[in-house]
């Protein structure tokens, strides 16, 4: 018997492009008389099924299909992992670091799960809380990164502090704090490196800084972060969790970031590695 039984189906929002991979995984689960329940998005690309909430979702099963991009896998990912539900992602999106299997190989790789063929990969999430005036005004998860950053592209000023301890003050656009998981996100963009998933490892990169000398670095997973915007801000800012969770934030404000005990487990089956999907997104090993 599977180490699966009761399977949960979250489709990307408001995306008819996902519907063939949703009738794939549907047929395949009732071929093996698999016990399944579908999120609302779901629903409506089929039409007349019955939709099942995330909280009974979280109570009833044991792992969950994400038909979508890692925007959706994320999104699901801030429910679901609280409740040690692992994820595997069906790409339908566009890069797709999270989201494991390409369409056209849905069978083949359901089968392997089912079959108990697969490995799980655990990736480490933060803890991101908002302080003002001494009281925390929000407090939020996030596996890719935490991003605090302008709403009105002007620059701001944070200072950055690294176990109590001042690291530097920056003029940017914003500073990204991100995992290893989130190194191929926005810190890539933003000209940090690539890092190993597995890696208890941190980077904060600079967004656009005016001085130059204000370069990523990477530190110790264990490390606590405060940022305190300065009290000199003359600009809307925001504080965004793997860019699914926005929360103002005010001149004086200070975000504290630490490790988080919640893991996302995602599922793998063979083939797929952090390496593999390295070299086909980035186009490693082939000729230009």
């Amino acid at each position: 018997m599977s180490t699966f039984e009761n399977i949960a189906i979250i489709s990307k929002i408001s995306d008819s492009s996902v519907k063939d991979s949703l009738d794939a995984v549907i047929d395949f689960l009732d071929k093996k008389n698999i016990s399944y329940y579908l999120d609302g998005n779901s629903c409506l690309l089929l039409k007349d099924r019955k939709e099942t909430g995330i909280e009974d979702i979280k109570k009833k099963c044991d792992l969950a299909f994400i038909i979508g991009g890692d925007g959706t896998l994320l999104r699901s990912a801030q429910d679901l992992s609280k409740s040690n539900i692992p994820i595997c992602g069906i790409n339908r999106g566009r890069l797709g670091y999270l989201v494991d299997i390409s369409p056209d190989r849905i069978e083949e790789n359901l089968e392997n799960i089912f079959s108990d063929n697969f490995s799980i990969d655990e990736r480490i999430s933060l803890e991101g809380k908002v302080m003002r005036d001494g009281k925390e005004i929000s407090k939020n998860i996030s596996f890719n990164d935490i991003v605090i950053n302008s709403k009105d592209a002007r620059m701001i000023e944070l200072d950055a502090m690294l176990n109590g301890e001042m690291l530097y003050r920056i003029n940017a656009d914003g500073l990204v704090i991100s995992t290893p998981t989130g190194s191929t996100a926005y810190s890539l963009s933003s000209g940090g490196p690539i890092l190993d998933p597995t890696m208890e490892a941190l980077i904060l990169v600079p967004i656009c800084p005016h001085l130059l000398s204000n370069r990523p670095i990477v530190i110790n997973m264990d490390s606590t972060i405060e940022i305190k915007i300065s009290e000199n801000i003359k600009t809307n800012a925001n504080v965004t969790f793997d860019g699914q969770i926005s929360v103002p934030i005010e001149p004086n404000d200070i975000v504290k970031i630490c490790k988080s005990t919640t893991i996302l487990k995602l599922i793998q089956p063979p083939g797929i590695n952090f390496l593999s999907i390295l070299r086909e997104k980035l186009g490693w090993g082939f000729k230009p």
